[in-house]
């Protein structure tokens, strides 16, 4: 007994490619003067149908198993027949006719022979039935010639009308279709159609071809994929595709002649979005591939705006941390409404420019903004750099403060770093632009309160005698100094050298020493 199943597949296939062969030179001719053709055209067209029905029902496992021989031989010579009526009609519209629509459409005629020899080629090796020959290799019985076809069939030459268009702008705009097809017939049949409704078409003749083409920088809309195909099948593409998360958004529609229902589900089940048996209505092809397009497009506009989502919330995200430490933000994003705490101890730093003031009246405000963006921009790296968090600039002001809001138990060594470093680079910008810039600088160390403040416009803040303080030290240190109090010099002098300064008078009256941190 006959492999039906790759019987059925095999003379499904090669009555599609008639059909679909056919309705392209009716289309053809409709839309020309050459209605004179249309009989032996829908001749062949109906006798493709007549085929592809014997196929449908013959082909059947029930039926074949109903009197094998008889069935198998009287199945043989109909289909036989059905071949040889549609060769003799195409190949005398090939020869009878000089002057066609277009040369593609002589080239679809030749096709069409060519495809109804397979066909009966296949029927006798498939079948495997002894076929009454005639003299010229016909088969024989009751021929149904149509007029205007003769009987003679002799080889055509196939030209260049399924050689694939290039693609325009407007095509690509529609969307750019891969068809995966061993069979050259069947995918020129789909680029040709497709071409036609606007889309652009690239096209793989077998598995691996299909995988590479995906793999190119040219975008696909949508895959239609052959299932039987030598080498690397349908599904084992179709199975690998989805597997790749660089691939797996491209919509498939499974294209086969096999019409068996595990094979539908298993395909559904890897992630096929439809799945059309061969021959196909084009109709309802179209339908799914458009359906098909549509989704991709949602699925590509949703991706998109969430890209544009992430692309905010990652511009949202900087600038808040350019506002907040990132734990106050992290906080502030999970829904504290009031942040304030309380540091047993942390070291405070101001910065001031000396004589500010006189150096930007004689300054362009250009030059002036540029020098203060490059020299603040410097102070942010060193802050990074040993630990510090950047509290605010006030005008030509720096303040930031260690061990806050992260706790740092060598706090006051931090701040000290960070304030020799700031001196050394004032000292070598200054040089750069030949400009007198110095600095001055205060610290002090102690209890302090920090918390977000402001409903709009957020600002992390400092408070407490403390901060107070150091504000005093820096507005009491010399030009190019850094004075620091004596909370921070009890915490340094084991480390650092320093130089006793004068007694400063902070709030309340009091008196405080302090002390020159030298480099």
């Amino acid at each position: 007994m006959p492999d039906l199943a790759k019987t059925r597949h095999d003379l499904r296939n090669v009555a599609g490619q008639i059909l679909g062969f056919g309705e392209l030179l009716l289309e053809e001719a409709r839309d020309s003067r050459y209605s004179r053709l249309h009989p032996q055209l829908e001749t062949i067209h109906r006798t493709a149908m007549q085929m592809l029905s014997l196929v449908e029902q013959g082909l059947c496992d029930s039926r074949m198993k109903e009197g094998l021989a008889d069935n198998v031989s009287s199945l043989s010579n109909r289909l036989s027949e059905s071949a040889r009526v549609i060769a003799e009609c195409a190949e005398a519209l090939h020869t009878g006719a000089n002057d066609f629509p277009s040369e593609s459409f002589r080239a679809d005629l030749a096709r069409i022979v060519g495809t109804a020899r397979k066909a009966r080629d296949l029927v006798r090796a498939s079948l495997d039935v002894e076929t009454a020959q005639s003299a010229d290799g016909s088969v024989a019985g009751n021929r149904c010639v149509p007029e205007g076809c003769g009987d003679s069939c002799p080889e055509l030459e196939i030209g260049a009308g399924g050689t694939p268009a290039m693609l325009s702008a407007e095509s690509i705009a529609q969307g750019t279709i891969l068809v995966v097809d061993d069979l050259e017939e069947n995918r020129d049949l789909l680029h040709r159609r497709l071409s036609r409704l606007g889309y652009a078409v690239r096209m793989a003749d077998n598995g691996q071809s299909a995988l590479e083409a995906t793999a190119t920088q040219q975008p696909l809309d949508l895959i239609l994929l052959d299932i039987m195909m030598p080498g690397l099948n349908g599904i084992d593409v179709l199975h690998r595709l989805k597997a790749s998360p660089a691939t797996q958004h491209i919509p498939v529609i499974m294209l086969s002649s096999a019409d068996q229902i595990e094979t539908v589900v298993r395909c559904i089940k890897l992630g096929a979005d439809d799945f059309l048996a061969k021959p196909f209505n084009e109709t309802l092809l179209m339908a799914r591939i458009e359906s098909s397009l549509s989704k991709k497009r949602l699925r590509d506009q949703e991706s998109a705006f969430l890209r544009r989502l992430q692309i905010e919330q990652e511009t949202s995200e900087r600038l808040l941390l350019n506002i907040l430490p990132k734990p106050i933000a992290e906080r502030l994003k999970q829904g504290e409404k009031i942040i304030a705490d309380s540091f047993a101890d942390a070291t405070v730093l101001f910065s001031d420019f000396v004589n500010f003031t006189h150096l930007s009246s004689d300054t362009p405000p250009k030059e002036l903004v540029g020098n203060l963006n490059e020299i603040f921009s410097a102070f942010d790296y060193l802050c990074e750099q040993q630990g510090l968090e950047k509290i605010k600039t006030i005008g030509d002001g720096y303040m930031a403060v260690s061990g806050v809001p992260t706790p740092n138990p060598d706090h006051a060594e931090a701040a000290a770093k960070l304030a020799l470093a700031m001196q050394a680079e004032t000292a070598g910008f200054a040089e750069r632009v030949k400009q007198p810039f110095q600095i001055r600088i205060g610290l002090n160390s102690g209890p302090v309160v920090a918390g977000v403040i402001g409903a709009r416009k957020f600002a992390y803040d400092l408070w407490g005698d403390n901060v107070n303080i150091a504000k005093h030290m820096e507005a009491s240190a010399p030009p190019g100094g850094i004075l620091v109090a004596q909370a921070t010099y009890e915490r340094l002098r084991d480390r650092h050298a320093f130089q006793p300064a004068q007694l400063v008078r902070v709030k309340g009256g009091v008196e405080m020493a302090t002390y020159l941190l030298t480099p």
